[in-house]
């Protein structure tokens, strides 16, 4: 019980560091937001880096004590993760266009599933089908037709208001455990 108390105390300590990072979090948010391209060039990058350590991951796995379907299917994997990579790398933008691309792949599979519950549900029937079909339309237009630049924009929206909300959040809780030092 002691060893809890003196826990706590330690958080309530270093809540500053919380309200500090929250706020770097929330400037960030603002960042991202007023400049699009800045922010999806970053995207894209932290994409490519992500792609070239799966890709290291994947190929070392490969020469692991495993049967040869695994080394193929590691082999390939390692291979592809390692294009993508390079893809990402040589046009971080692509990067970023397919993280939308894939959101608006998501929305299309959701709104389905929306839809086709709303044919099986009892209650709330069309607020289920009207909420499907919306959504394969977000999805359909973000998937097809949405332009390039208004992707990227979209994307720096989404990720800015990702970063203030959890800063919010954070914020919050800093001033909340600022009290357990005196606990």
């Amino acid at each position: 019980m002691n060893t809890i108390a003196s826990d706590l105390k330690q958080v309530g300590r270093n809540w500053s560091w919380m309200l500090a990072y929250g706020i770097l979090l929330v400037v960030l948010g603002i960042f991202a937001m007023t400049h699009p391209l800045a922010m999806s060039y970053g995207v894209g990058i932290i994409l490519s880096v992500s792609f070239l350590f799966s890709a290291g991951g994947a190929l070392i796995a490969a020469f692991r004590d495993a049967g040869w379907q695994a080394k193929t299917v590691d082999v390939l994997f390692g291979a592809l993760s390692l294009l993508a990579a390079i893809i990402f790398f040589v046009n971080p933008f692509s990067g970023a266009l397919t993280v939308i691309w894939v959101i608006g792949v998501m929305f299309l599979i959701m709104g389905g599933f929306e839809f086709v519950a709303g044919f099986r549900s009892n209650s709330d029937r069309v607020w289920l089908i009207m909420l499907g079909v919306v959504d394969m339309l977000i999805g359909f237009w973000a998937t097809f037709f949405m332009p390039p630049t208004a992707a990227l924009v979209a994307l720096a929206t989404l990720v800015g208001l990702a970063f203030m909300f959890r800063g919010i959040l954070l914020a919050i809780l800093a001033f909340k455990t600022r009290g357990l030092a005196k606990a």
